[in-house]
This record gives C-alpha cells, structure tokens and sequence, in this order.
C-alpha cells in the first residue's frame, strides 16, 4: 500500500542583522501576504504564526500551504497607494489612501469632540445615534501609517514600492518562487532572490534595478553609507535594499506597526510587536492589534514607552473570553504571546529627522494570564490603575517640560517594566520616590490589593517570598500607621492629626542599616502613639468621642517587624513600607481621594486633544 503523501506546512524566515525592528516588519508583511494570497487560493484564510526565533522572525503556517497554491491568483495589493495634494493622480487599478479626504474627515471629527468639550459633554453621554456618527469619523490606523510616510519624506520610496508589486500581477507566479527564496533563512537568501528578480525583469521587461532606498521608517537601524555593516569608508547616500523585501516592511507598517508624534512635539516614535518564541497567530493579533491602536493616545516619550506596554497588555487581557474560544494554547502570560514592543524614536530636526533610539519595551512580568473571566477583569482594572497613575504623573504641568523628578519617576517605571527583576529594585524606587510626590501633588495611588498582585507574580524566583511578609499582621498594622499619618490625613478636612510629610524620606534614608532603620521606625511609632493619646485625652475632657481614631501599634507589631528586618533587610522592608503605606485600601471611604473617583486614563488628559495633535502633525511633508 502507498504511503500518502502529506503536504508540509510552509515555514519562512527572516534573518535580524541589526536591530529586530526591520525584520518585524517584513515578517508581519510576509505573514499578511500568506494570509491573504492563501484567501484568494483557496477561499479561506490559512492560519498563520510570526515567532521570535532569537536571530530571525519565523513565519509558518498551521495548515498545509505550497507554492504552486500561493501562486493560483493575484492577491492584489497588500497596502495602499498614498495620493496627497502634491502628487498624482493615482496609477490605476490600485487601492488608493486619498490622504486629503482622510484630513478633511479627521478634522471634522476633532471639530465635533470640541464642541462636546465645550459643552462639557463626553462622547458617552450623547444617544447612540449622535455616538455612533462621530465615532465612524474617528482616525483611522492606516492615517498614522500614511502620516508616517508623508512626514517622514519616504513618499516616494514607499509609492514605488506599491507600484512595483502592482506591475507584477500579470507574472505572479513567477514571483513568489522569489518571495519564497528570500525568505528560506539560509545564507545570501536576499542575494539570491535579487538575482532571480533580475532575471525574471529582463524576461518581462520589468524595472531590472532590484533596488530601493531602504527608508529609515522601516529601517531606522540604518544611515547613510557611512553606517554599512561593512564600512570600508564615507558615502553620503542612502542605504538601498532588495525592493520585495521593502514592499513587505511597509505592509507591516499597517499590520503590526504603532507609529505616533510624541506630544507637544514633533519628535516620532514608532512600536512594533515582537512575538514570543511560543508564537502569535496573525489573526489573534490582528483581533487586539486594531482595538489597541485605536484607544493608544500620543503622550510624552517616556510616558509614551510606559502606557504603550500596558495599554497593549489591557487589552489583550480584556479580549481575553474572545481568545479563550479561538486559541486552543495554553500560556501563562501575556509575554507568552508577544514578549513586548520594538521601539524608534526620531528627532526632528525641523528639515529632517533623526533616528535617536532604537530599543524594545516589556510587557508586564506581574500579569498572569487569566483563568476565569472574573480573572481577566480584575487584571484589567489593576493595569488601568497603573495606567491612571502613570499618565497622571506631571500632567497638571506643562507635558512638553517635566520636571527632573517627574522624569526620573518615568523612568524607574518604565525600567521596572522592562528588567524582569524578581527583587523589584527599579519598582521600589519608584513607589520610594512616588510616595513624595503623592502628598505634594495630591497625586493618585496604587490600591494594596494590586501591590500584592505585582508581588506574588514573582514569588518562585524569589530566594525569600515577599507574600509572607506584607501579610504578617505587624507589617500592615505598622503599613496602617504610616497611612493614617500622611496620604489619609491629607485627604480629609480636618487637622485632627500632624500629616508626616517627610516620613517616607527619612524611612528610605535609615534603611541602610537594620539597627539604623529600626531606629527610625521606632522614634515615628513612640510619636505617632503619643499624638493618639493626646486626641484621645482632648476628646475624653470634652466627654466626646474621637471621630477618627487611627489604629493603634502594639509592641507584638513592633516585635513582629523586627523580625522581619532580621530576615528579609531593612532596604527590602522600608520599600515594602513605603509602598503599601502610601497606598491605598480598596473600599476605606476616609482613604479615596476625590480624583480617585471612577475614570479612565483618558480622563486625566488623554483625550481626542492628543489625537488631534498627533495627526495634526502629519499634514506637512518635509
């Protein structure tokens, strides 16, 4: 009996050479051609996975695909041309993005949302009907892309790069054999597919030149010749590479990439998604990649590199039932979907940009992938809390300006998002310093119950478990304390009791030493019990009850904290001290101030004000 022949999935790569952020891109553009050129074959869409393969991008199907089935139709175009007032008209047969009509539509929307601003009106408060219209003219993604493209002075290349692909319609399946050899992950793959092209130009009368400017948007970890892996001198020209492999970035643009104005700027940054070695479905991502985008709202840099790691997490957790009953994988975080997001920043130079950075940001280790739909909507609402919080930083204050505590209070966060670190140093720096700021700025703060979540996704890689420690009944007592003496009594209208405002400092600086901080500890526990029992006796003369009476510190508490210290060390107990006393607990009335009142992060000045900004900031081509 004959053996049955099974037809392999196909499995493509991409090599990283520099930076990943390039070959992100022309993987997801890969990723979307398979899926779309596998529609047009066969009627259905093949599932297709991007994985991070540690130096290349991997790109397989889930289901068996060949390329004699890639080859039965012309997908047609993968992205839009861009038509501006300064070009044109269109080459037919292409899917046209009339950047003037989007500018036009996009302006009316913003009109209409400063008319509700005025008003002092939300969007969600108007009928359905009156909702649903300005939402239909909100921004839409491919606007950023094509803002991207226009700002940045790659018009030209990126409009090429579409017609080229167009002009092979007619000779499709002679393409993607081309296709398919620069993306076998085997050494001069590029090499041999440009020579290929050059053939199959000459046989077809096709542009031979194999060649385009390899545009620092998709590149950004390339300059001018003087960058070239294999500098053998100075050239002042752009860098140039295999046009196929172009097309594709510029597809991912649309696919996988973020790009924004940083506000009060003209500065850029562009985030694309890198996925986890486990790999991420296109469809998946696609699913949480258009929801995200559409809620990412410009910010300063730094805040910018902080809320785009949450903000994307959110909303993979709260498409969370969505993917309970499409994906049949199991992972336990989200970073086992997509480990975090590549990030360019570009600076402008007024006639030209800059590519200053070229970085990847984190998501959240302390998210746990959620078992339950009641799971998912708790994580949710702890990520909106940073999200609050994060964005709130400096925002009473020119953005544009923050001062060098504000920065330096980003910047902790955005390293804690980043280092993965089980001892949360960079976490507890920030909390340390925050904890400042709060009574300063009467700034908003982290719940007790979601400082716990942060620390119990960590525990196993922990020598020692922070759990049991912030659960000893002397440290949250003593937690309680530090409370009641700063952020509580700031918050409510009274001077029944001295607010401390200095505490967290002087605990921060004694912690250092055991003897020392303990020390410390000691001296503001004897003051605190002592000012209790002055109130108490005031109110006892009076024959009065004490309207707030703050808990009381028993020498077990002291005793039981000592102990710690002995255990863990004063710097980790002062910095789990701090952090929980400045919190807040959920459900204590005297403990919420009033800008803790329910709200979204755009509340806090998010709002369709940086929208606008951002697109704003595309209209003038250099």
């Amino acid at each position: 009996m004959e053996k049955e022949n099974k037809v392999p999935n196909l499995e493509l790569s991409l090599s990283i050479t520099t930076s990943p952020f390039a070959a992100l891109l022309a993987a997801f553009g890969v990723a979307k051609w398979l899926q779309v050129a596998g529609r047009h074959a066969n009627g259905d869409a093949p599932e297709v996975e991007v994985c991070n393969g540690g130096d290349r991008i991997i790109v397989r199907t889930l289901e068996p695909l060949t390329a004699e089935t890639l080859a039965k139709t012309y997908p047609g175009s993968l992205a839009p041309w861009i038509l501006t007032a300064k070009n044109g008209p269109a080459p037919s047969g292409l899917s046209v993005f009339d950047y003037e009509a989007e500018r036009k539509r996009n302006a009316e929307y913003f009109a209409r949302r400063d008319k509700l601003r005025k008003r002092n009106l939300r969007l969600e408060d108007l009928p359905d009907e009156q909702r649903h219209e300005i939402e239909e003219l909100e921004p839409r993604a491919a606007w950023y892309v094509a803002g991207l493209v226009n700002q940045m002075g790659a018009l030209t290349t990126y409009n090429k790069a579409i017609e080229r692909w167009h002009a092979c319609g007619q000779i499709y399946a002679d393409l993607v054999p081309i296709i398919l050899t620069m993306c076998d992950g085997q050494p001069g793959a590029i090499e041999r597919a440009q020579a290929a092209w050059k053939r199959l130009a000459k046989k077809h009368g096709l542009e031979k030149n194999a060649d385009l400017t390899a545009t620092q948007i998709v590149n950004p970890e390339q300059g001018k010749g003087a960058n070239r892996a294999k500098a053998d001198g100075l050239y002042n020209a752009n860098q140039q590479g295999f046009w196929l492999l172009e097309y594709f970035k510029f597809v991912g643009l649309y696919v996988a990439g973020l790009p924004r104005t940083v506000r009060g700027k003209k500065d850029r940054k562009t985030y694309v998604i890198i996925p986890s070695r486990q790999g991420l479905l296109l469809r998946w991502h696609e699913h949480v990649f258009a929801e995200f985008q559409r809620t990412f709202y410009p910010s300063s840099a730094i805040k910018m590199d902080i809320l785009v790691s949450l903000r994307y997490t959110r909303t993979m957790i709260t498409e969370w039932e969505a993917a309970q009953a499409s994906l049949n994988i199991r992972r336990h975080r989200p970073s086992d979907f997509v480990e975090g997001l590549a990030v360019a920043s570009f600076k402008d130079l007024g006639s030209a940009f800059a590519v200053m950075n070229v970085a990847t940001i984190g998501l959240p280790e302390w998210v746990r992938w959620p078992d339950s739909a009641e799971k998912a909507r708790q994580i949710a609402q702890a990520l909106e809390e940073h999200e609050r919080i994060v964005t709130a930083i400096g925002i009473h204050k020119n953005e544009d300006k923050p001062t060098g505590e504000e920065e330096q209070l980003l910047r902790d966060y955005r390293d804690f998002l980043s280092d993965r670190d089980p001892s949360l140093q960079a976490f507890f720096r920030f909390t340390t310093a925050y904890a400042g700021y709060v009574l300063r700025e009467k700034a908003r703060r982290f719940s007790t119950n979601n400082l716990e979540v942060i620390i119990m996704a960590q525990e196993t890689e922990r020598p020692k478990a922070f759990l049991p420690l912030v659960q000893t009944p002397g440290f949250r007592r003593i937690a309680s304390a530090i409370r009641q003496s700063t952020v509580t009594q700031q918050f409510v209208d009274d001077n029944l009791y001295d607010i401390r405002y200095g505490l967290a400092d002087e605990l921060h600086r004694h912690s250092r030493d055991n003897a020392d901080f303990l020390r410390a500890l000691s001296k503001f526990l004897q003051e605190y019990s002592q000012e209790n029992g002055r109130v108490l006796e005031r109110f006892r003369k009076r024959g009065e009850k004490v309207p707030r009476e703050r808990v009381k510190i028993t020498t077990e508490d002291l005793e039981q904290l000592v102990e710690l210290v002995d255990k863990y060390g004063a710097p980790t107990v002062a910095s789990l001290l701090i952090a929980f006393g400045y919190a807040r607990e959920p459900g204590r009335k005297d403990d919420k101030p009033p800008s803790d009142e329910a709200s979204t992060p755009e509340d806090d000045g998010e709002t369709s004000e940086a929208i606008a900004e951002d697109a704003n900031n595309a209209d003038e081509p250099f």
